[in-house]
Parts: C-alpha cells; structure tokens; sequence
C-alpha cells in the first residue's frame, strides 16, 4: 500500500504517516484584523489553498486505502476517521504485537543464514525458496528492495 500510495502521490502517503491536516483558524474582525478576546464581532478566517489541497489528499488516501481493505476487514475499519487510523488498525492486525514480530524475525534470519541448497533440488527451486525467505525478511522490515 506504500508504494502505491508513493507511486500516485508522495502527499498521500505523508497524510498516512502523520495523520490528517488540521488548518489552524484563527478568529478575524469584521475590519479584517485578528479579534482579541471580547468586545468584537468575529469570524474565523478561511482555510488557505495549501490547507485545503492537504485536506484534499487526505481525503484521497482515506478513499485509496479503503478501498484496498477486503469486504473480510471491512468491519474492523468502518469507525475509522482518517488514513492513519485506517493504516494503525491493519498495521496491528497484520504485524502483531512486538514479540511476535521479533519471533518472525528471528525465524527468518535463521532460514537465511541456514539457507543451503537441498540434494537434487533445481537452481530455479533453490533459487524460489530463497526468494522467498528475502521476502519474509522484507515483510518484517529487515531488507529494502
């Protein structure tokens, strides 16, 4: 889902990792100057361009990355406000709590540093069985490919 989300637009992929935008709104006058406390009649001012294209592309990774999850998931995100949110739930419920992650990672890096060929196995079987343990080390954020 990174890469994807990178691949159409870097922007929505930072809405994921810090959570959506807030513009910050501060109280105006009606002459156009900032209000102080009391005493004026005030508005807030309006979000600028820039607050609006972020909120605009959190709203696209809300949608991006909803319609990813499987109709099985669907359930588990449906109370969710923002792409991080969404991400921090599935993150947890694929990744597991820590040990389980270090479990995963111990496994694998012994798969790796065990790895051997096995009598009369192919090179393309070998070569299967080791790209496979290179991706589980990926998966648990080991290697970077």
């Amino acid at each position: 889902m990174e890469r994807y989300l990178k691949r159409l637009d870097r922007d929505l992929w930072r809405s994921i990792e810090e959570g959506p935008h807030v513009p910050i709104l501060t109280p105006v006058a009606a002459d156009g100057a900032q209000a102080r406390l009391g005493g004026c009649q005030a508005t807030m001012n309006r979000p600028t361009n820039n607050d609006l294209e972020k909120m605009e592309k959190d709203a696209i990774a809300f949608y991006e990355i909803t319609c990813g999850v499987g109709h099985d998931n669907f359930d588990i995100i449906i109370n969710c406000e923002s792409a991080k949110e969404i991400w921090d739930v599935l993150k947890n419920l694929y990744q597991g709590y820590e040990q389980a992650q270090d479990k995963k990672l111990t496994i694998s890096l012994n798969e790796f540093t065990n790895f051997k060929a096995l009598p009369g196995e192919s090179l393309d079987d070998s070569f299967k069985r080791f790209n496979l343990i290179i991706t589980k080390l990926s998966n648990v954020g080991t290697v970077t490919l």
